[in-house]
């Protein structure tokens, strides 16, 4: 539905955005709930697992501080819970500004560990078309 530059942009009804909304905010959602239980997990091995060490570059090894660890797993599930709100908000065309930076959070690979591979492509798509301006009419429209 592109319109010329110029044109005034058309306008489409809360199910028309919905329709073209619901496939990447129910995939965003499904995968922040499995990141969620991920992150769970992390918290579970970080907070009663054996240390976690690197490699120093010398021949040696670094442990990494629990603290860090502990909260790194925090924000990553708080930020996942804020991405799967952010997906139902998105699928219901509402609070739009709240649906487009679930988007941006859920393609930070901090938010999503390795798999950023499977939410950026769905976090890009509901840019794109959060952007639209006929879509944030239809959820201003649904606002009133």
């Amino acid at each position: 539905m592109y319109a010329p530059p110029g044109s005034p942009p058309q306008v489409l009804t809360p199910e028309q955005a919905r329709s073209q909304l619901l496939f990447p905010a129910i995939v965003l959602a499904v995968l922040s709930g499995l990141l969620i239980l991920v992150f769970m997990f992390d918290l579970l091995l970080v907070g009663f697992g054996d240390p976690i060490r690197i490699p120093d570059g010398s021949g040696g090894t670094v442990e990494l501080p629990r603290a860090f660890l502990v909260a790194t797993c925090i924000w990553a599930m708080l930020a996942n819970v804020f991405n799967m709100v952010a997906a139902i908000q998105m699928a219901r065309v509402r609070w739009w500004g709240v649906a487009i930076a679930g988007c941006i959070v859920a393609a930070i690979p901090l938010t999503t560990s390795a798999c950023c591979l499977l939410t950026l492509p769905f976090s890009i798509w509901g840019i794109v078309v959060l952007l639209r301006s006929e879509v944030r009419e239809a959820f201003r429209s649904q606002a009133q």
